[in-house]
């Protein structure tokens, strides 16, 4: 009788215990679930965040690089200015230099010009002074 009792108490804890190793198991099985859930969603949360942090670098970096093609630009743009503005200042200053050296061959041709008349009346008074001498005597 003691091995009936001891076998029916013996039975009786194993299937007690397997409905309460399934509930267990069960609530194991849902936390796993829950927790998978959680990771998947926290990596879904995380890939998007990634994805738009790219694309904000991405903006960023085209930005950069518009901004960088834009001074390019710009630069290039004012270095012409700056030589279109010095070509034209050295063709009015050789303008400038030319037109006075033209002024200047013409004065000096004046001068000569001008030399030449006071020494043929020079030499006409000279001519007429001997002239006169020579009737004196």
């Amino acid at each position: 009788m003691l091995k009936t009792i001891l076998a029916a108490c013996v039975s009786l804890a194993l299937v007690g215990a397997v409905p309460m190793t399934v509930a267990q198991a069960q609530s194991t099985t849902q936390q796993d679930k829950a927790a998978a859930k959680a990771a998947k969603e926290k990596a879904k949360a995380d890939k998007a965040a990634a994805k738009a942090k790219a694309k904000e670098e991405k903006a960023k970096a085209k930005a950069e690089a518009k901004a960088a093609k834009d001074k390019a630009k710009a630069d290039k743009a004012a270095a012409k200015a700056k030589a279109k503005e010095e070509k034209a200042a050295a063709k009015a200053k050789m303008k400038e230099e030319k037109a006075k050296a033209k002024a200047d061959k013409a004065a000096a041709k004046a001068k000569a010009k001008e030399e030449k008349a006071k020494a043929k009346a020079e030499a006409k008074a000279a001519k007429e002074k001997a002239k006169a001498e020579k009737k004196k005597s």
